[in-house]
């Protein structure tokens, strides 16, 4: 079955191009994989709008909080911790977006040094033609952009975390 629309959740591990004439994109989720005709990018600005944002504005305020430029991680779902990062130029056909809350761990291919093994908390290996060190670089850049965005979010809302109390003295 192949899915005019789809919108990216707490299920979605990945986002793979399909170059293929009936459909775009390949979601693979925790217990299977779904057919797409739009693109990982119109799936991904469809997310921010459903989080009442924009992928422009997500992307510039990653972009000024942290002086990325490039492959900018976007965050979908802020209070679930849910971010998807780009393995190469969003507008790439190559490009994958990675959910990095399901990442359990990443790993050199064994035989290949241009390929990397991903693989998720639900036990789902992945085998992706991209350099260890990249994807390790996204992951990190990632780490960096939801640790920013949590410890701005809580010293702008410590009243929600402590009841209003001073926690310093």
């Amino acid at each position: 079955m192949i899915l005019e629309n789809y919108s990216i959740n707490e299920n979605t591990l990945a986002l793979l191009p399909a170059k293929q004439i009936d459909f775009d994109t390949i979601v693979i989720e925790k217990d299977r994989k779904i057919k797409v005709r739009k693109t990982s990018l119109e799936l991904i600005k469809a997310a921010c709008y459903n989080e009442w944002s924009t992928y422009e504005g997500r992307r510039q305020a990653v972009i000024h909080h942290t002086n990325f430029k490039r492959k900018v991680p976007i965050p979908i779902n802020i209070r679930n911790g849910n971010y998807f990062f780009p393995t190469h130029s969003p507008t790439s056909i190559y490009n994958k977006w990675f959910s990095y809350l399901h990442i359990d761990e990443i790993n050199k291919h064994p035989n290949n040094a241009t390929k990397t093994i991903i693989t998720f908390y639900n036990g789902i290996e992945l085998c992706v033609n991209i350099p260890y060190h990249l994807l390790d670089k996204q992951m990190q850049r990632t780490f960096e952009c939801m640790y920013r965005m949590k410890r701005f979010w809580m010293n702008n809302n410590r009243n929600e975390y402590d009841g209003g109390k001073d926690l310093t003295s």
